[in-house]
């Protein structure tokens, strides 16, 4: 290429043109990978492998029959392997057991549910001795699985019961009926061994009845049902959630509340019939800018009313409401940042856990359309979002994207100015009750 050439390609406009397109193309690209997918860790959303716990189950037949071991994968958040073996006693656990945990070593939690074949009077040794003879094979377990997990990891589970009057001429005859004499005694001991070694037990005896049974030995599918249900008790408790936050959550809090009911016990700022009336008013339950949830929040710490261990919190539509005249911020940004900070102190030095919940996105040009009375930019939303990040980060606050999660539902969400359609507060509730799980059972 000639000197002429070159320059005339040099000062050609449509190549300077395309060049500057590509160049403004690769810019954004690169800024939408950094928003989107460089999250840090905390906020991750991580795989199941790399948070959920591995529970593995050894016992007898009652384990092995596996259906309160599914009923309890369904559940999700955790993953149960099944190695229950039936006629499996207590007595053999010293050459059994090993094998099986090896064979298993991504198992970091143990259940032992087994007992109930070491106790019949097929045995003819005293009940005393049959008890003791068991518990030698449970003690050489939980030896060996405290190797490689903590005490608090592994989990004894009592006696399901035996119902002799409901009991099948096969177990009547095997001595199944006159173990039930044996079983507070078994159950006690590991109890005890528990307080010893510093285990959990999750007491079945005596919360099963006799409809729970299909031969008086092993349980049908109600009994199933009832020890997945008071298994799942004893391994997540209910946590106490306070929730506070602004219109937003108004609208989403009646699915929120019925998905998290069997995890959590839900409570939120009260008066949800007078924020209904306006949902553009800090009245009732609708929390309002961060002055104001600050000042609830200190209201209730100061008078020991917050009976919750952990609080929810999302404020900053209120914050950045605009008067068009005045060009004024309700909360100007550094307010907004001191508030969060010392809300975070406040809630943390109470003793209390704290969750951070994104401020919903809005869409300007809908909004100022449909509610020209005072304003709410993008610009300002993505600063306040962004302060509200960097805060809780720093603090090492967990954080639940409910922005990112809004935006990714796609167009036509609203309904009004900055409310949702109600299919997108379901969607919401299921997104933050699911995030919710995952924080409480990592």
């Amino acid at each position: 290429m000639n000197k002429k050439a070159r320059a005339s390609w040099m000062v050609n406009p449509h190549v300077i043109m395309l060049a500057a397109v590509a160049l403004g193309l690769l810019l954004a690209a690169v800024w939408f990978i950094t928003m989107n997918l460089v999250v840090p860790a905390k906020d991750q959303a991580m795989s199941p492998q790399e948070t959920a716990p591995t529970y593995l189950c050894f016992g007898d037949s009652i384990t092995d029959n596996g259906g309160w071991i599914e009923s309890l994968n369904a559940q999700g958040g955790a993953q149960f392997i099944n190695v229950g073996k039936s006629g499996r006693k207590a007595q053999n656990m010293a050459s059994e057991f090993p094998p099986v945990l090896s064979a298993h070593p991504q198992a970091d939690h143990l259940l032992l549910f087994i007992g109930i074949n070491d106790l019949p009077s097929r045995d003819p040794r005293p009940g005393s001795e049959r008890i003791q003879a068991a518990m030698q094979g449970v003690r050489s377990a939980v030896d060996l699985a405290l190797e490689r997990m903590p005490p608090a990891n592994i989990h004894l589970l009592t006696p399901c019961g035996v119902v002799p009057d409901a009991m099948s001429e096969l177990n009547v005859r095997k001595g199944y009926a006159d173990a039930l004499p044996l079983l507070p005694e078994y159950s006690q001991a590991l109890r005890d061994l528990a307080a010893e070694r510093g285990l959990q037990v999750i007491d079945l005896l005596g919360h099963l009845d006799a409809t729970h049974f299909r031969d008086g030995l092993h349980p049908n599918a109600d009994g199933e049902a009832r020890i997945a249900e008071l298994v799942h008790a004893h391994l997540y408790p209910l946590a106490r959630l306070y929730w506070v936050g602004d219109s937003i959550s108004i609208n989403y809090h009646r699915p929120l509340q019925a998905v998290l009911a069997d995890r959590f016990r839900y409570m939120r700022k009260g008066g949800l019939t007078q924020a209904e009336a306006d949902l553009d008013q800090a009245q009732g339950a609708n929390g309002g800018d961060s002055q104001r949830v600050l000042a609830h929040l200190r209201e209730l710490i100061a008078h020991d009313r917050l009976s919750a261990d952990t609080v929810v919190v999302n404020c900053g539509l209120h914050d950045i409401k605009k008067d068009p005249q005045e060009q004024t911020l309700q909360v100007d940004l550094e307010t907004y940042r001191e508030n969060l900070k010392t809300m975070v102190q406040l809630v943390e030095g109470s003793g209390r856990r704290f969750i951070w919940v994104t401020t919903t996105p809005v869409d300007e040009v809908q909004h100022q359309k449909n509610n020209p009375s005072f304003h709410r930019l993008e610009a300002d939303l993505a600063a306040y979002n962004s302060a509200a990040l960097e805060i809780m980060k720093a603090h090492d606050i967990t954080i639940i994207d409910l922005y990112n999660f809004t935006r990714s539902l796609g167009p036509d969400l609203y309904r009004d100015h900055v409310h949702f359609h109600p299919w997108v507060s379901e969607q919401q509730a299921l997104f933050l009750a699911e995030r919710l799980r995952e924080v409480f059972m990592s």
